[in-house]
């Protein structure tokens, strides 16, 4: 459906004017938009129609955890801003006498970038070659898409000498980027993230891959070749499945959230197995609880969603925008902060939603971002 169509069909909904076939039709394009979501965006108006999903979910389909609209009203709100971004912040808004003061340069948004170090050593940055055949190695041709993805195409009649020969992409902060593996895997790469995985799996009696960071997976079943992503803290066992890992080393915990089909993990002498709406926690113990697990893949789909305190929050920025974040006042670390808003978008835009709502100054120096109490603030 064409974005019109949309806006009279959550009008006729508000009014009450909507019919069931029509309230079906809504809900159809919904699923099916949310399925198709495959792709890294490159600027902001790509992810505009994937937040109006998002949108869409939080009014009138399964919850998130604690951010929700209200009812339908709000979604034609949103909808109305959506040409020049999306943002929503939940909390009290406030009044700024002094807002953000920006010093020196414009600090933007991250994209897809990243390098590719291969078996031998040699490191490539991949926004610097030429979409096509990067390398051959084992029985596998590296390619560059034109749509910015590394594919590795396994030709099982190629000869090897039997040893495994691995590779590692690695995203700096500010990148992200998309990996197809040999055996048809899809892995979706966050910033400041590294995967490390073997060049071919013709012969292999497993897939181990090595995650650090954050990574979006959707696994190609085999059943005679388990799947297997090694972090510092746990492993995740799979056959063939959809799910996203949070081991960001400066995190406290580890999480791992299930969409589709049934994961096990291990962490020391624990274990569990996860069903789809499932998410483990490994903050020393290992928890599961229910959630609505496209909340772990915004970052995927192209924006934020911010339910934690402000230092947590910065940790995500930071990452994604590559800036050093300075706190002048430390107490300003436990400020909470919920909100959604689009990756895209100029970091002063977003800091300013941010001050709105807290007791927080932002004060961007080049590329650092200094923190402290706003007392100017008026409720």
């Amino acid at each position: 459906m064409n974005r019109q169509t949309i806006y009279n069909l959550i009008q006729k909904h508000q009014e009450g004017r909507a019919t069931a076939s029509e309230k079906q039709a809504l809900t159809n394009w919904y699923n099916k938009v949310s399925s198709e979501a495959s792709e890294f965006p490159e600027d902001e108006d790509s992810v505009h129609e994937e937040i109006l999903t998002r949108l869409l979910s939080e009014i009138g389909f399964p919850k998130s955890r604690s951010f929700r609209y209200k009812n339908w009203a709000v979604a034609a709100s949103i909808l109305m801003i959506l040409s020049v971004g999306a943002f929503f912040f939940a909390g009290k808004r406030r009044q700024i006498t002094n807002s953000i003061i920006t010093l020196n340069q414009q600090i933007k948004p991250g994209s897809n970038k990243a390098f590719l170090v291969l078996a031998n050593g040699k490191k490539i940055f991949l926004a610097d070659v030429k979409n096509g055949k990067i390398a051959q190695q084992e029985g596998s041709q590296v390619i560059k898409t034109t749509d910015g993805q590394l594919v590795y195409n396994d030709n099982p009649a190629t000869p090897t000498d039997g040893s495994s020969q691995y590779n590692t992409i690695e995203t700096p902060k500010g990148g992200q980027y998309q990996l197809l593996l040999p055996d048809g895997t899809r892995v979706w790469l966050n910033a400041a993230s590294s995967l490390k995985y073997p060049v071919s799996f013709t012969s292999a009696k497993e897939r181990k891959v090595e995650l650090s960071g954050e990574a979006y997976f959707e696994v190609a079943h085999n059943k005679n070749i388990p799947f297997r992503v090694v972090t510092d803290k746990q492993l995740v066992e799979v056959l063939g499945t959809h799910f996203n890992v949070n081991a960001y080393p400066d995190e406290l915990d580890t999480k791992t959230t299930l969409l589709e089909g049934a994961v096990k993990i291990t962490a020391g002498d624990k274990n569990t197995t996860l069903k789809p709406g499932q998410e483990a926690d490994l903050t020393g113990t290992l928890k599961v609880s229910e959630v609505d697990p496209r909340d772990a893949i915004d970052w995927k789909n192209g924006f934020f969603r911010f339910d934690d305190d402000l230092e947590i929050v910065m940790r995500q920025i930071a990452r994604w925008y590559d800036v050093k974040i300075i706190y002048d006042d430390e107490s300003v670390k436990k400020e909470p902060l919920v909100g959604v808003t689009a990756r895209f978008s100029d970091i002063s835009i977003l800091l300013k939603k941010i001050e709105q709502i807290t007791d927080v100054k932002f004060i961007i120096e080049g590329s650092s971002i200094r923190i402290t109490k706003n007392k100017q603030t008026k409720l």
